[in-house]
């Protein structure tokens, strides 16, 4: 019998030919919330509704995970269909919930206050990798895969350049750009073994930063957005933005464009306060 289960099993070797890093992450969604439901059953049989009952049952822990089962899934039905296991993907036309990027980043305050913790942290050796690690993601507003990846080889100067990564519809290698803030890390790091960092995530030291910092609602990928947010604040257009992010999309950058808008409200602000009060001075001179 021809299940799902085996359908995914052809779409992660397909996969693996061009983007390995993204499998594993996919491989955990499927045993978490396909395996054992449709994963099971003949993929023949498998109907609309049944991806429809599932779809809105894992909506329950989260309406992005729901949409990305969906996404998954239809994949593994379009790889089914090539190798003729079905005729048609129940996935299509399967409305999803609306995909809402959050807006959260650092503000100033709270920047302080998480260095602040990250130099607490690093002062005791469990937690210095780790604290590093968050500390380069600040930096350079590179993805946590793409950190966790990195190795000593990869460096060159001041960039990391990955031949392998997650950039969206990448044509070549993903060059993380390395500041002075960066740099100094990078220099202070302690090599070990042939990755940059022994650290695939954070996120125990992460929450206890948090709790140090006293923040409650932050990611460790808001660190990324407070990164672009911070460069357009300096005047960075869109598109510079989008090539230090590693974008090849420009719409995936202008998520961002609303952080233009607000810094262009100050602006105007600023310019309406300043003729104000020049209008002002005038009037009492007269």
């Amino acid at each position: 019998m021809e299940t799902l289960n085996k359908a995914f099993e052809l779409y992660v070797c397909d996969l693996n030919r061009r983007e390995k890093k993204t499998v594993s992450s996919m491989e955990r969604i499927w045993l978490r919330h396909i395996k054992d439901t449709l994963g099971k059953k003949n993929i023949k049989r498998i109907k609309r509704m049944d991806v429809v009952d599932l779809f809105y049952d894992i909506s329950k822990s989260g309406k992005g995970i729901a949409n990305r089962c969906i996404g998954i899934m239809s994949c593994t039905f379009d790889i089914a269909m090539r190798y003729e296991m079905v005729e048609q993907n129940p996935c299509k036309g399967i409305k999803r919930h609306p995909d809402i990027k959050r807006k959260r980043y650092c503000t100033q305050d709270e920047l302080k206050r998480i260095f602040s913790a990250l130099e607490t942290e690093k002062q005791n050796p469990r937690n210095r990798a780790s604290a590093q690690f968050i500390e380069l993601l600040i930096w350079t507003g590179c993805r946590k895969g793409e950190l966790a990846s990195a190795t000593w080889n990869d460096l060159h100067g001041n960039h990391i350049i990955l031949e392998q990564h997650k950039s969206d519809d990448h044509d070549g290698p993903r060059v993380i750009h390395l500041n002075d803030q960066a740099m100094a890390v990078i220099n202070s790091l302690q090599r070990t073994g042939t990755k940059l960092l022994p650290v695939n995530n954070p996120k125990g030291l992460w929450k206890k930063i948090k709790a140090q910092a006293s923040i409650d609602d932050l990611r460790l990928h808001d660190l990324r957005h407070t990164f672009a947010t911070q460069g357009l604040q300096a005047n960075l257009t869109l598109p510079e933005i989008g090539n230090l992010l590693g974008h090849k999309n420009p719409m995936t950058t202008m998520r961002y464009a609303h952080v233009m808008d607000e810094t262009a409200k100050e602006n105007v602000n600023d310019i309406g306060n300043k003729i104000f009060n020049s209008i002002q001075s005038s009037i009492k001179n007269y």
